[in-house]
């Protein structure tokens, strides 16, 4: 045989092989009979997995008993439609939700500096100069916030391991900024 025949009777082979193993693992158990039990043996039945019926519009549904075996919790009543509530997040944006701010457009090459590798290399120094500037400019306003946080978190009684996560990424943050200016002393 050539080796296209060889490829195509692989081909068919491994796709064989892909339908047994889908049917093996995706193992329906629609059209199955069910196996009897053993003497003595325990008969549970299957869970029913099926989501509940959606009750009509306007009405809260019923939350689980308490000795179900739903693994959702169950949710406050509220009067607020999801759906809507969703519609107007789309639309005006969740005002939780932190402002988006934009970096001003970056200093595009010169046609010189594309032309010259030296001077490109010196263009690509200035913008790695100015990344590090904006990082330890924003890192000095952060890191008077996280201490505050830190603070504030110990005089609530929050958990230690809580309060040692915003130590660490205060002690990570400063130490960027350490090493940023111990590299480039050019930078504030």
């Amino acid at each position: 045989m050539t080796t296209n025949r060889w490829l195509m009777l692989g081909f068919a082979v491994l796709a064989v092989l892909v339908v047994l193993a889908g049917r093996w693992l995706w193992n329906d158990s629609e059209g199955e009979v069910a196996a009897t039990p053993e003497e003595g043996s325990v008969v549970r039945p299957i869970a029913d997995t099926r989501l509940p019926a959606l009750p009509p519009t306007g009405e809260v549904a019923p939350p689980p008993l308490a000795g179900s075996d739903s693994p959702l919790v169950p949710m406050p009543e509220s009067t607020v439609d999801a759906a809507e509530s969703m519609a107007k997040a789309m639309e005006h944006g969740d005002p939780q939700a932190p402002k988006v701010v934009r970096d001003a457009p970056r200093e595009a090459p010169t046609a010189a500096e594309l032309a010259d590798p030296a001077a490109y290399q010196r263009y690509e120094a200035r913008q790695n100069q100015r990344l590090y500037s904006q990082y330890v400019q924003a890192a000095d306003q952060e890191i008077p916030r996280l201490q505050a946080d830190i603070q504030r978190a110990k005089a609530a009684g929050l958990p230690p391991e809580q309060i040692a996560e915003g130590e660490e990424k205060l002690r990570r943050i400063q130490a960027m900024r350490d090493q940023l200016q111990a590299d480039n002393p050019g930078i504030r």
